[in-house]
């Protein structure tokens, strides 16, 4: 049976609240990453784990990866429930 349109409005919301959380999640690490690397010194930077390939920049880059993929998540799932709850008008 094919699930109504209640029904799949109520998982879409589900699922961008789901992605709102984490994305909230990652921007409070994010946060605490800048706040981490501001605490040490620039010149020190580079033999630190915030080098170039340093352990905590990499981990930056892909907190800050996840959340530009969380956002066009969440900009493509707002649409689709936006979409599904515009009434049908008749011809």
């Amino acid at each position: 049976m094919k699930p109504s349109k209640t029904s799949k409005l109520a998982e879409l919301e589900g699922l961008v609240a789901d992605l709102n959380r984490e994305r909230s999640e990652l921007d409070v690490t994010i946060e605490n990453m800048m706040a981490n690397m501001a605490d040490v010194p620039p010149e020190r930077r580079s033999s630190s784990d915030w080098s170039s390939d340093g352990t905590l920049t990499k981990q930056f880059l892909d907190a800050t990866n996840r959340q530009a993929e969380l956002e066009a998540e969440i900009v493509t799932i707002s649409r689709a429930i936006a979409a599904a709850k515009k009434p049908v008008l008749p011809h």
